[in-house]
């Protein structure tokens, strides 16, 4: 089966800034596949990103859209940026439909309804979109006619020409919610020769990080919808209780300035590192160095990779409410409200007087990459290319 899978560079969150997961998730799926006699053709559009490393081994094409271009279009006027990324997206069209494993593609696998939607221009169905984000900008306005009746129809094109996954139940119902009901829930996988179990002190001693601190650790985007500021101030109460406590915050993205501030303000400044990206074949290290790791969002997580690594790599972990997939199958990872100060406070307590366990991983194996690629294998017989090679004269 010849599969052509196409993604984006996520340039409006660099590769310093975390490990975007919908791109990770694409590139393991892609990795994944060949096993099942699959041939992938992997395009990437927009510029090689810092969170490839050790995971481009399939030698994707790219589109080489530099990032400085993006940033220049968003910054410019409105009539301006409008142009801007049409031309973006007239351009991106026009290199994957002349990519050499388009005409003979089998199958066509797109991240996100964004891209199917633009793929959808110029092809015709059906293609398979995994969509690994929020769905409100799909939600009609219910206060404009006009609008609502448009989006209706992009809608109409999409759910006759895509085989529609979701990611996790929550977003399946948001999906369905949308008038985008989702054919398949196939929630990411994870590479289990990758995140393992490791011994806390070598992982300290190839870090640099000491023996005797207490770490909490969070890994992600620093953006408001990840509330790490609520960590913030939950940690610093209790690091003038813990001796040699410290948060460890692997990411970057816009509030880290005022997160920065924040500490400050908090008098914990000395007590948080905020690191620089970190590439996605180191972070086990992390993972395994640390007494706790802490998903603290106040927004729906449509799957949180960052709770799933954590818990493969058998790290305590505290989350909120708001990551209902792995609540679900890992029903003794300790929960609280994305407000709770109180409650973060407790659970990071025990966790760094070590009486917080490991989640019970024993459903981590539903999760590897190679599972999950089989999943999609089987979608991908719903979603054969009728008359490959066909371009609309659009």
């Amino acid at each position: 089966m010849k599969t052509l899978m196409i993604m984006r560079s996520q340039t409006s969150v660099p590769g310093r800034a975390g490990v975007p997961g919908g791109q990770i998730g694409m590139i393991q799926i892609a990795r994944a596949l060949p096993s099942l006699g699959a041939q992938v053709n992997l395009f990437v559009g927009g510029p090689r990103m810092a969170y490839f490393a050790g995971l481009d081994d399939l030698d994707p094409s790219y589109l080489r859209w530099p990032a400085w271009l993006d940033t220049a279009i968003t910054a410019a006027p409105r009539g301006v940026r409008t142009a801007g990324r049409r031309l973006r997206r007239r351009r991106w069209l026009s290199t994957v439909t002349r990519l050499p494993g388009f005409a003979d593609a089998d199958v066509i696998h797109v991240q996100g309804l964004d891209d199917a939607e633009a793929l959808l221009e110029r092809v015709g169905g059906p293609i398979v979109v995994t969509h690994w984000g929020r769905v409100g900008k799909w939600m009609p306005t219910g206060t404009d006619a006009r609008a609502d009746e448009a989006l209706a129809r992009r809608i109409s094109r999409i759910r006759a020409n895509a085989e529609i996954v979701a990611i996790g139940h929550a977003q399946a119902k948001a999906l369905a919610d949308a008038d985008l009901p989702a054919s398949a829930v196939i929630p990411p996988g994870i590479d289990l020769q990758h995140f393992t179990p490791g011994d806390r002190d070598d992982a300290r001693r190839t870090l640099g990080l000491p023996s005797d601190e207490r770490i909490v650790l969070y890994v992600g985007r620093l953006a408001a919808d990840k509330n790490v500021e609520t960590l913030l101030t939950a940690f610093a109460g209790i690091s003038r209780r813990i001796e040699n406590s410290r948060l460890l915050i692997v990411g970057d993205g816009p509030t880290r300035e005022d997160l920065q501030h924040a500490a400050t303000r908090l008098g914990v400044d000395a007590s948080v590192t905020f690191l620089n990206f970190v590439p996605h074949d180191r972070l086990p290290a992390y993972y395994q160095a640390a007494d706790v790791a802490v998903v603290p969002s106040n927004l729906l997580e449509t799957f949180c990779m960052v709770a799933l690594e954590a818990i493969a790599c058998g790290c305590p972990l505290i989350v909120t409410d708001q990551v209902p997939e792995i609540l679900h199958d890992f029903p003794d990872v300790p929960a609280v409200s994305p407000y709770d100060v109180e409650g973060f406070q407790e659970q990071m307590t025990a966790a760094l007087h070590g009486r917080l366990r490991p989640a019970d991983n024993t459903r981590i194996t539903e999760y590897s990459w190679s599972g999950i690629a089989r999943k999609y294998a089987d979608l991908y017989q719903t979603a054969h290319r009728r008359g490959s090679g066909e371009v609309s004269s659009r």
